[in-house]
Order: C-alpha cells, then structure tokens, then sequence
C-alpha cells in the first residue's frame, strides 16, 4: 500500500474546506446583515443585463475549441461543442480550482471516439491558451497595481514563466510524454490507465502547431474582457470610482488567483478575498466587493453550471434508459 498516495489524497480531498472556512471567515468579518443588504440593492435588471454577454461568451469559446479540434482532426458538431461546454461548466463549478472543466474529455472522446489520450491533450491545450492569457492580463493589472500591492508583480512574472516553460514542453512529444507519466496519469480514473499506458502516442497525434494557438488565444482574450464586463455591469449598481480597464485586470486577477490557490469549491473565498482586498485599494467598501464578486460568480459561471447539470443529468439519464 502506497501510504504517500493516500496523504495525498487526503489532503486534496481536504483542501476545499480551507476555501470554505476562508468564505465563512469573510461573511463574518463583514457581517451577514450587511452583506444581504447590499444585494438587495442590485436591482434585477442589472442581473439581466450581466447575463445576456454570456451567450457570446460561450459562442466565442465554443469556436475557440472547435478550432483546436479540427486542427486536431477531431470532429463534433458544433451543438454538441456547446453542450459539452455547458456540462464541463457545471462541473468547473464544484470542484476546487476548476480542474472539472476537464470532464469535457471524456465527453468528447465518447461522442467523437477519438483516443482517450488524444482528447486529453486537446483539453490541456485548451486550458493552457486560457491560463496564458489570463496571467499575462494578470501581469498587465499586477504591474498597474505595483505602487499600491507590490507583493503581485513577481508572483505573476513567476506563474507566467513556468506556465509557458510547463507548456513548451509538454508540446514536446520526448519531454511532454514523461510529464504525461508522471503527472497526469495520477489524475485520471484507473480503469482508464492500463489503455493510456498504451497509447501514450496518441497524446501527439495531430497535435497543433503554435500558430494554430494564435486564433484560440484571441478568442481568449475576448473571453477574458467579456467575463469582466458581466461583473463590471454589476458592479455599476454601485457607482464605483474605478476604470473599466483597471477593473477588468483586477477581475483577472481575481479568477486566475483561484487556479494559483486552488484550495476552494468553485474559487469560493479565494476570489472573493482577492476582491475585498484588491477593490478596497480603490476605497470600495468590503460588504459591495464582496457583493460585486459573489453576483459575479452566479451570474457568469452557477447559471450557466446549472443549464450543464440539466444537460449531465439527461445524458446520464438517456445512458440508463438505454441500457
């Protein structure tokens, strides 16, 4: 018995209640009755008009990732890509630092039959044009914000240089199957291993080349901007004295730092903290920062979590219906 394994399961296991000890930590520092009378004074139209970009929003992505796919030769119908996405959403949105996204390849595998090695690398590239994208905006707001949170700057310039490093070579098939090995091996469930051991090759078949990331990584970056509007738009219900440009990076800032600190369900704490802190420099209230970020979390990711769990529930359901 590997007892290394099994603290370290433990620990991952135990890791999204130090998010949930952090959220409960906040609402009392702020006060209950406090926050719940600052999100009354949202009016419900401003909700609304949050929610409408989120169907560009998914269209934009669901065109990103279907350009990775027919670079990689594997092709779904585009409805289906958005199913998909809606699905991956819901489950991004339970699990700590959003690593369910990830479920979407075995979705995709299913529909496309295409290699269960090939679609992880299809997912990885995926996330990894989102995470460079979105630590590069962080490091813009990081370097804006170093007279007032010096502490950023060399954090980000860090995660930017090993995310890049970590993506180069896992694009190398001689240094990017030993991480594959390594790495995610452990992450996968173990019916699924002994096949992966097999066609550890399949990760590199049809793999992009770096200019074919150049669109993927545009439509990221409009991705980004969109996300920060939806939460902007909220945040208008309070008249707040910030720029729309500098509250997009903080917004930024605000999501990545979930996939740095992945220790909460869905970035519960850690963005909201990050919001509290970053948006209090600005001289916004802890109680409307904290409103801001929340609102923002249900409007752009738990609606449209909630539509993919319907859609999960239905696949799920249509599998045992025919069975």
């Amino acid at each position: 018995m590997n007892w290394n394994k099994i603290k370290l399961k433990k620990i991952v296991n135990f890791l999204p209640i130090f998010g949930l000890i952090l959220f409960v930590y906040i609402i009392v520092n702020i006060g209950i009755e406090q926050i719940v009378n600052t999100f009354i004074k949202i009016p419900f139209y401003f909700y609304i008009l949050s929610f409408i970009p989120t169907f560009p929003r998914i269209l934009l992505y669901a065109l990103k990732w279907q350009h990775i796919n027919k670079k990689q030769k594997i092709y779904i119908n585009f409805f289906e890509v958005i199913k998909i996405t809606l699905i991956s959403t819901f489950y991004g949105v339970v699990t700590p630092g959003g690593y369910g996204l990830h479920i979407k390849v075995f979705h995709l595998s299913k529909k496309t039959k295409a290699p269960l090695a090939k679609c992880i690398t299809n997912s990885l590239i995926d996330a990894s044009t989102s995470y460079i994208v979105g630590v590069a905006l962080s490091l813009i707001g990081a370097i804006i914000l170093i007279d007032k949170f010096p502490e950023f700057a060399p954090i980000f310039v860090l995660y930017l240089i090993v995310l890049v490093f970590l993506f180069v070579v896992f694009m190398r098939k001689n240094d990017g199957s030993k991480i594959f090995k390594f790495v995610i091996k452990s992450l996968i469930p173990k019916k699924y291993k002994e096949k992966l051991d097999k066609s550890v090759n399949l990760l590199y078949e049809d793999i992009p080349k770096y200019k074919d990331l150049i669109i993927p990584m545009i439509y990221e970056l409009v991705i980004w901007i969109i996300l920060g509007i939806q939460t902007y738009i909220l945040a208008q219900a309070f008249s707040i004295n910030i720029s729309f440009s500098i509250f997009i990076l903080i917004h930024t800032i605000s999501v990545v730092i979930i996939s740095l600190i992945p220790i909460s369900v869905g970035g519960l704490g850690v963005r909201e903290g990050t919001f509290v802190v970053l948006l209090g420099l600005y001289g916004v209230e802890k109680e409307i920062a904290f409103v801001i970020s929340l609102s923002g979390f249900i409007v752009k990711m738990v609606i449209p979590g909630i539509i993919g769990m319907f859609l999960s529930f239905k696949k799920e359901y249509k599998i045992i219906k025919e069975k």
